[in-house]
């Protein structure tokens, strides 16, 4: 027994030696390496059109624009009181300061769980004890403060923008270590935000989740404020490279480029305008004139955000559209089907562009229904194409599908795709449990026999950790007559109906456990000599060239 203990105890003694002898080991992100051993390339002022797109997009490299919207009019017009008099009545996202918690640590704002006002946001974000931060799509009345880099201005950049989003927190916002699905120019307006960058061939190492084919975007398991290097080994290898950006400059970020932001400073404010990695027929320098300095104009001329075509605007009430397909890269895969058949896009190449666009990263299931040969996907197609066909042909052309408007393509994706419930005000419906909810009213019957609108209220935000907002919405479903008092039975009664609108299952997003013995079981089995292969596991479509 004597003996059995000793063992055990010298095991526990070699574990924490180990772990001691791994730099950084359970120290926030950075610690694992000597320093920064990758640099990014800096501009002054800004870049041209062709530098920009040749060597950073096409290569997928980051870069830095110093003090690139000092002359943005949101750089001097955008303080609180201004964005609370002018834009207060917009409504954007919120998330919480430390990025990776579950949903149900999400603030609640004025319109319920991860919704707010900006004049109610502005009103206690500088407040100590403050837990959220806005991100989410810039609403499109607020594109008139902002401009386009020439960079963007100066080539069909400038007419093919995903989204344009809205950044606004305090001191301590931190995010996970991710990658972004979409390329995109961040501008910081206010505050200072401090980068660590980690080369997309890192894709194993980094222990990212990625689930779709093209799908660029996702989030790493690990903890960048204390990173686990027993349980994430393969880490140690990764090399980072570390910026610091401040008020005025812009960054590049390109998608599928893993990096982590934090926020150090007291407001912190920016804009990001989102475009895809497959742009299509991009053409350069089609800025013209002279801009009276012999400076070429390629590289100073910055243009309205209001006159650039952006794919998705916000309106600033009512569903947002975050986080939708990309839809250059939804034309580009139809178009590479297209010519795989002759140069015809009929029902089959629809059905096979859908089913490629939403096919797994490789190692995951693929759903039963997502086949071209499934009734449903053949239903699917026959839905589609006439859709994209307005001239009832037998088929379409390459000339027929560049010749489509983009109103059009986005109606086929939210055909195939339905929005996000978190883009809707249905989103807390979402994350809390039916059984959550009849626990806490069980508890609560157990001491009482009838219940009153703020009792319920209090059971809803303090022990459901639901909104008010939602709270008062509920009560007034289950009591029309607005006598703020029910008893037990009859609260009972009608709360069954309103339980429907919530969620049945755990409520918690978090990844399943054989899903995180996949991504560390690739990482194990990555050979260490490799010959430096960059493959990210995602499909890598070739970017067209400009004409």
């Amino acid at each position: 027994m004597i003996t059995l203990v000793r063992l055990v105890s010298l095991a526990a003694v070699l574990a924490v030696a180990c772990s001691s002898q791994l730099r950084g080991h359970m120290e926030p992100l950075g610690r694992h390496r000597p320093g920064p051993e990758d640099t990014i390339d800096e501009f002054n002022g800004s870049l041209s059109a062709e530098t920009f797109y040749r060597e950073y997009v096409q290569k997928r490299r980051p870069v830095v624009i110093r003090r690139g919207a000092v002359n943005w009019p949101a750089y001097k017009l955008w303080t609180d009181d201004y964005l609370n008099k002018t834009y207060g009545h917009m409504e954007l996202r919120l998330e919480e300061k430390v990025e990776g918690e579950s949903n149900h640590h999400l603030p609640a704002g004025k319109f319920g769980i991860g919704r707010d006002s900006l004049e109610n946001f502005l009103s206690g974000y500088l407040k100590k004890g403050s837990n959220g931060y806005i991100v989410g799509e810039l609403p499109a009345p607020m594109y008139e403060d902002v401009r386009v880099l020439p960079c963007m201005a100066c080539s069909s950049l400038y007419n093919k923008i995903q989204e344009v989003n809205f950044w606004l927190t305090s001191k301590g916002a931190a995010s996970a270590i991710h990658r972004d699905a979409f390329d995109a120019i961040n501008c910081l307006l206010n505050g200072t935000k401090e980068w660590y960058f980690m080369d997309s061939s890192y894709s194993d190492e980094v222990y990212v989740i990625h689930r779709g084919k093209y799908e660029l975007g996702g989030l790493s398991l690990i903890n960048p404020h204390a990173v686990d290097l027993e349980q994430h080994p393969k880490f140690s290898d990764v090399k980072y490279a570390f910026l610091t950006i401040n008020a005025g400059d812009c960054l590049f970020v390109p998608s599928g480029y893993y990096h982590q932001v934090r926020s150090p400073g007291g407001k912190n404010m920016a804009v990001s305008v989102l475009f895809s990695k497959t742009p299509r027929n991009v053409k350069l320098n089609t800025c013209t004139g002279d801009d009276g300095d012999g400076d070429d104009v390629q590289a100073t001329t910055y243009k309205p955000l209001t006159q650039a075509g952006v794919y998705l605007q916000y309106p600033g009430t009512g569903d947002m559209t975050m986080g939708r397909w990309d839809i250059e890269m939804f034309r580009t895969v139809m178009e590479n089907f297209t010519r795989a058949n002759g140069g015809k896009c009929d029902e089959s190449v629809v059905v096979k562009t859908v089913v490629d666009v939403t096919s797994p990263a490789e190692g995951y299931a693929t759903p039963n229904d997502m086949t071209e040969d499934s009734p449903e996907m053949k239903v699917l197609g026959r839905t589609l194409f006439p859709m994209l066909n307005s001239g009832k042909k037998a088929w379409l052309s390459l000339d027929d599908l560049d010749a489509i408007p983009v109103e059009t393509w986005k109606k086929v994706i939210y055909a195939i795709e339905p929005n996000d419930v978190s883009n809707t005000y249905d989103f807390e419906y979402s994350i809390i449990a039916a059984a959550e909810i009849e626990e806490a009213v069980e508890d609560f019957f157990r001491h009482n026999t009838d219940v009153t609108r703020s009792d319920w209220i209090h059971i809803y935000t303090n022990v459901v950790s639901g909104s008010e907002y939602i709270g008062h919405k509920v009560f007034d479903m289950v009591d029309p007559e607005k006598r703020d008092r029910l008893e037990e039975a009859e609260f009972r009664e009608k709360m069954t109906g309103v339980l429907e609108r919530y969620e049945q299952d755990d409520p918690r997003l978090d990844v399943g456990e054989d899903e995180l013995n996949l991504i560390r079981g690739r990482a194990e089995e990555k050979s260490d000599d490799d010959g430096g292969d960059d493959d990210d596991g995602e499909e890598d479509m070739p970017a067209h060239e400009e004409l």
